[in-house]
């Protein structure tokens, strides 16, 4: 089925004009202009998302979950018939009306923050569909063993990333809280208007906030040295979403979150080096192995201010 044609399975004009958007990884994502308005029209990979029945399943109720909230916001997908989704040439399709930003999201830490500590806030006590979204997702042991198994890389390296995953399994244990979490908390996800729109919810599932709140302070905070009021402002900004909702132990893992989703990242990019068909689309070996090293430099800079890093979220927490 021609790609123009796929709005009209949503009761929309085909698409008079389609451009691809590439900053994403995972999924093809395209601008549509339908009858003069602009949608976001998207198929999901499913090389990736091995269940996107029930990831579009999950969106259903992150969208009950905030349909009473005025001040956020998550999009609003179109129906086909009864579904959320639409099937052709066996690709899952999906589409939504384009939400206008009037600011950059990643020019304020503190609201960005605040949104995703919202975010789980809201989705607090809204059971997921059981199937995950991606099974083993942010599980730093899996991600580790796929590289050993695949050679590793130069051994100083190796026994660096050992070690941190033998911190993170003594602190993300089953005794941990889980709740749902966002999975992909970084400012691009946020489309910052009235209300601001958190989006890409594919990765949405059952995790530690801890997750949201690193993979937010290592997007923030990329570079060579720690911009600590950065991680100040987020740290304020999430504690003021959660609204206490936090137990002592969930605060006392949240700096190893950063530790966490930093050097996941760079093992994830380690094996995509090593593989042919990568998960990180449009990326070369090349690429991989760079993007890896800074990765690596960002987390030695995160591991280095420990102290202060923890003083500031004990100071918003406690």
């Amino acid at each position: 089925m021609d790609i123009h044609n796929i709005p009209q399975l949503f009761g929309l004009p085909e698409a008079s004009q389609l451009t691809e958007l590439n900053k994403g990884h995972i999924n093809r994502t395209f601008l549509a202009i339908c009858g003069g308005e602009k949608y976001i029209l998207q198929s999901l990979n499913r090389d990736v998302f091995y269940a996107p029945e029930a990831v579009m399943d999950n969106i259903s109720r992150i969208e009950a979950a905030f349909a009473a909230e005025n001040d956020i916001a998550v999009p609003h997908f179109i129906a086909c018939g009864d579904k959320n989704y639409a099937v052709a040439d066996g690709e899952l399709w999906r589409i939504y009306r384009y939400i206008a930003a009037t600011a950059e999201a990643a020019a304020d830490a503190a609201a960005a923050g605040r949104h995703f500590g919202e975010f789980i806030r809201i989705m607090d006590g809204t059971a997921l569909n059981k199937t995950p979204a991606i099974d083993g997702f942010h599980d730093f042991g899996r991600y580790f063993a796929e590289l050993t198994a695949l050679g590793g890389t130069v051994p100083d390296t190796m026994r660096r990333l050992d070690a941190l995953r033998v911190k993170l399994g003594q602190i993300f244990t089953d005794k941990l809280n889980k709740r749902v979490i966002h999975g992909d908390a970084k400012p691009d996800n946020i489309i910052s208007g009235s209300p601001a729109c958190i989006i890409d919810l594919d990765t949405v599932m059952y995790g530690y906030a801890a997750i949201d709140y690193g993979d937010l302070v290592r997007s923030v905070c990329r570079g060579t040295s720690a911009d600590l009021s950065a991680v100040r402002d987020i740290t304020k900004g999430f504690s003021q979403g959660l609204k206490g909702i936090l137990g002592k132990d969930e605060t006392d893992s949240l700096y190893y979150g950063i530790l966490c989703l930093t050097g996941e990242l760079a093992v994830r990019y380690l094996s995509d080096s090593k593989r042919e068909n990568k998960y990180f689309r449009g990326k070369t070996s090349a690429d991989c192995i760079a993007r890896a090293e800074e990765l690596l430099v960002q987390l030695e800079m995160f591991s280095s201010h420990e102290t202060e890093i923890k003083e500031i979220i004990y100071e918003y927490f406690e």
